[in-house]
This record gives structure tokens, sequence and C-alpha cells, in this order.
């Protein structure tokens, strides 16, 4: 298997934005409600894709288009949110993985102290990301929420 090699994506926001769209349109049910904590038709999809503007994206290309997408999104001076998706068929291949160090790499080149992921108890992928990474996980009821330090 190829090493996936995450790359930044640099589109003016409406390409952006229909990048997201394309790729998250892509994912199953059960992706989609890991990546949104909760269900999305196709209409709710297309107006949080338009409400989005991360502040940094980067993605794994493979088979002529983006499989995996990382969006990072600065809050403030030193703190960042991570929201990252993977599409079901590409599962398993170290795309997430990949994109998460990739992600806090980025955030620790931009001065960021500390990033927050947000997910569902279900998501126990992203939840040993940021165990691996140091983070302490909260739970409250199907919602977690993991705050990394990036000193």
């Amino acid at each position: 298997m190829q090493t996936a090699v995450p790359e930044t994506l640099s589109f003016p926001l409406p390409l952006l934005q229909q990048t997201l769209c394309e790729h998250y349109r892509r994912l199953s049910p059960a992706s989609r409600k890991l990546r949104f904590m909760g269900g999305l038709n196709d209409d709710a999809l297309v107006r949080v894709v338009h409400a989005s503007n991360p502040d940094l994206t980067l993605g794994i290309e493979c088979d002529d288009a983006l499989r995996a997408i990382l969006e990072l999104y600065f809050v403030d001076g030193i703190h960042a949110e991570i929201g990252l998706s993977v599409e079901d068929a590409y599962q398993g291949r170290g795309y997430g993985r990949t994109l998460f160090h990739r992600g806090l790499a980025e955030a620790r080149a931009r001065n960021m102290e500390t990033v927050d992921v947000n997910f569902l108890r279900s998501n126990l992928a992203i939840k040993k990301f940021c165990i691996e990474e140091g983070g302490e996980v909260r739970c409250r009821g199907a919602e977690c929420v993991s705050q990394l330090s990036l000193k």
C-alpha cells in the first residue's frame, strides 16, 4: 500500500465548499453521523457546508477524488478545533491517522496551544487518536470531547 500524503486544499471558498460537499455526500449515513455528531440529509448537509469556512483544510486524494478530509478551525489565537472524515471504502488505511497528526502539526506551526476534538462515543478511531496524543476524553451521554495540549 502506498503512503498517503495529505495536501493542503488552497481553493477559493466556493470551490472548497463544493469539494467538501462532494466528499460529505459520499459518506454513508453512519459516517455522516460520526462526522457531524448527528444524521444529516443532503439538504442539511448543503446548509452546513455553505456555513463552513475552515481556516485550514487538508485532504488525501485516492482514485481521483479526495477521500479523507481534515478541517482545522482557529477559535482564537491559541485554540483550534478539528473535524475529520474518511469515506467508508477508504477507512482502515491510515488516512484518518495521517491527517490527524498532520492537522496537529499544522496547529502547532501556527502557535495554537490546544485543539478540541468533538466526537460521538461510538467513534473509537478518533477516541484512540486523541488518547495516543495525551488527550483526556470526557463524555456526556453519546457526545465526547478531548482537548489536546500542543505544548
